[in-house]
């Protein structure tokens, strides 16, 4: 019975997979019964420097690592309707051959950090899939320069501030690439922002409320202070005072216990205990014949 239910289990999973376009293995299946899969077989974050997260293989065909230009000569298709170029030039295929930038240890965690200096044009991102764990490789054309890369759960994010490329994740397969470009109005809007934001923190501090705040607070946490050191002296005043009274009524010495009296009490106490617990003779119990 346990077989079967586990066999109609599989076969559910596989065919919610079929339904959406993914490819379900075994661990799969198990996994999804519990929680997304892979979230079981990746760290939810790993102390990975930043310096060893990226790695840029060059094709090898400029020696100061940029995009070159390669051109090679293709063959004449009479079939095409139309050549790309006229029948007297030589017909040629014009290609740039891209850099490879590997992400190592993807998955790591949300972070965000300082990317290496890419050559632009042309990449291929090769990159492990979050969800199913499978090395997925998707062609990009990145500026060049060194963007802020983001990680998160389902994306990375090249962000070289007006402009940013985008993988977003999805359940399985390569993932969508999104560019991003700022617009002039954009720009001007997002500088007129900061410098709201800037002008308006200054002319908080101007006011001096945020000094005005901050000594009210340790005025008000000193006086709180010397208030409890009050009430401990004067709690300390009691209780002296209320000793030293019941100290001087006659015969207040009488009905304080000495130590050799305590001593002689609770030897006595667990002699008492000693005498009242069972013997062996009362314990002992004859068998039956």
């Amino acid at each position: 019975m346990r077989r079967q239910r586990s066999g109609w289990a599989v076969l559910t999973a596989a065919l919610a997979a079929a339904l959406t376009g993914c490819v379900t293995t075994a661990t799969d299946a198990t996994s999804v019964r519990t929680r997304r899969p892979g979230d079981a077989l990746r760290p939810a974050s790993a102390p990975v420097p930043p310096t060893q997260e990226i790695e840029i293989l060059d094709p090898n065909v400029d020696p100061t690592g940029k995009p070159t230009v390669v051109r090679t000569t293709a063959p004449v298709d009479p079939a095409l309707p139309v050549l790309p170029l006229p029948p007297a030039a030589p017909q040629q295929q014009i290609d740039v051959p891209p850099a490879v930038l590997v992400h190592k240890f993807y998955y790591t965690g949300d972070r965000s950090f300082q990317g290496p200096m890419l050559p632009g044009g042309p990449v291929i991102v090769s990159v492990n899939h979050p969800t199913t764990l499978e090395r997925v490789y998707v062609p990009v054309t990145l500026p060049p320069g060194a963007p802020r890369v983001t990680y998160t759960g389902n994306s990375i994010e090249y962000d070289y501030g007006p402009q940013s490329v985008t993988l977003v994740f999805g359940h399985c397969g390569n993932p969508r690439v999104r560019y991003s470009q700022a617009t002039a109005a954009h720009e001007a809007a997002r500088k007129k922002a900061v410098a709201a934001r800037t002008e308006t923190a200054s002319w908080v501090q101007r006011t001096g409320i945020p000094q005005g705040l901050q000594r009210f607070k340790d005025e008000t946490k000193s006086a709180c202070g010397a208030v409890a050191d009050r009430v401990h002296d004067a709690g300390k005043v009691i209780v002296d005072v209320t000793t030293n009274a019941v100290q001087m009524i006659p015969g207040a010495q009488l009905l304080k216990s000495s130590p050799e009296d305590k001593a002689v009490r609770e030897q006595e106490g667990l002699q008492r205990a000693a005498d009242a617990g069972p013997t062996a003779e009362s314990q002992f119990v004859p068998r039956a014949p």
